[in-house]
């Protein structure tokens, strides 16, 4: 059966979304957005509409599936409009306020109703990756979770450039972390937890940022010692990042927050040259012996896309892929760890994951 999408924000993620969907027999996709030239520059390649403010609830009327790649401010409003529709709702989101903001809609759901914030990269795939090791173990010990979305030729100090949402990456550097401590769900400093990491030869660093884990600290409370998310960059980039955020005390929300994105539009040049790095490495205990396994992704770049377009927009169809046809059972609000590794993996979306990992 053809399922009616309709894509809200055609960024560069959005669009690539919308184009993914549009090209599979068995979805009829719309891409809605706010800027008319962006509505004409993608309206030869799937069917397009303008969006006009946020009367979002005109654009749903007869559509199955609602995938929000708008700022994550809107989403609460998107989610609504599609309850009353009796849409299912998917987006990128990775600020958590907004998606418990989603889960109490949600919990409004009609039967067969899905809503699934945080399905792209991280969160997203990174959680679906992370909740299956919990299978290779009597009883799992530690979740490390490490994801980082590079420029494959950094040139300045920073050793990094923009290739994603810069309100985003703020949120990520400023908002307090998720994590799992002694057993329990807590919250962690951000730009704290600084690590060395080698990953095929290559040198970086990883700290603690806000946004990764979803659900996952829920899902995993009280079932293994800690849970850790941390952005993986270059090293030297956090030294700087601490600069910014703590003692200039650009991070605190409001003026100053607004100040820090305007500096780094403005001044960091963004690139499609880049890579996606993804790893986890997860400890537990077989027959009272304490062991690790890990498994490693790395994306890269192509001709026309960047690798975090490859990255989260692959992630998120693959994920409305799997719950819309592959006999999912749930309603209302869905963690991404609920889907099967596997299943994920094996689905025509996923190729460019199961081409990218390094470790098994």
């Amino acid at each position: 059966m053809t399922k009616r999408v309709l894509v809200l924000g055609l960024g560069r993620i959005g669009s690539q979304i919308a184009y993914l969907l549009n090209n599979n027999k068995r979805y009829q996709v719309v891409g809605a957005d706010i800027d008319e030239l962006v509505v004409k520059k993608y309206a030869s390649q799937f069917p397009t509409m303008q969006l006009r403010g946020e009367d979002y609830s005109s654009l749903i009327t007869g559509i199955d599936v609602v995938f929000s790649a708008l700022s994550f401010n809107e989403n609460p409003k998107v989610a609504l409009a599609a309850l009353y529709a009796g849409a299912s709702y998917f987006d990128l989101t990775e600020d958590v306020r907004c998606t418990e903001a989603i889960k109490q809609i949600a919990s409004r759901a009609q039967v067969g109703q899905f809503f699934m914030p945080q399905c792209g990269l991280a969160p997203g795939f990174i959680g679906i990756l992370a909740y299956s090791f919990r299978h290779q173990f009597e009883k799992l010990d530690s979740l490390k979770l490490r994801v980082g979305a590079l420029p494959q030729f950094p040139s300045n100090q920073m050793m990094y450039n923009l290739t994603w949402s810069t309100a985003g990456l703020v949120n990520e550097y400023a908002n307090p972390c998720e994590a799992v401590k002694n057993y329990k769900r807590t919250f962690i400093e951000p730009l704290e937890g600084r690590e060395l990491l080698t990953i095929s030869g290559v040198k970086y660093e990883a700290f603690n940022t806000s946004g990764g884990v979803a659900n996952l600290c829920v899902s995993l409370e009280g079932k293994l010692r800690e849970l850790s998310y941390k952005t993986i960059r270059y090293p030297g980039h956090c030294q700087l990042m601490r600069f910014l955020f703590r003692d200039l005390r650009l991070g605190e929300e409001g003026k100053r927050r607004n100040m820090l994105m305007e500096i780094l539009d403005s001044a960091v040049a963004t690139t499609e040259q880049d890579l996606v790095l993804i790893s986890v490495v997860a400890t537990g205990y077989n027959s009272d012996k304490l062991q690790q396994v890990s498994r490693t992704f790395l994306l890269p770049h192509s001709d026309k896309q960047s690798a975090i377009q490859i990255a989260t927009a692959n992630a998120a169809v693959t994920t409305l892929d799997c719950v819309l046809f592959d006999k999912f059972e749930h309603s209302g609000f869905v963690e991404q760890e609920v889907l099967d590794i596997d299943t994920f993996l094996k689905n025509e979306f996923a190729k460019p994951y199961r081409d990218a990992e390094l470790s098994r």
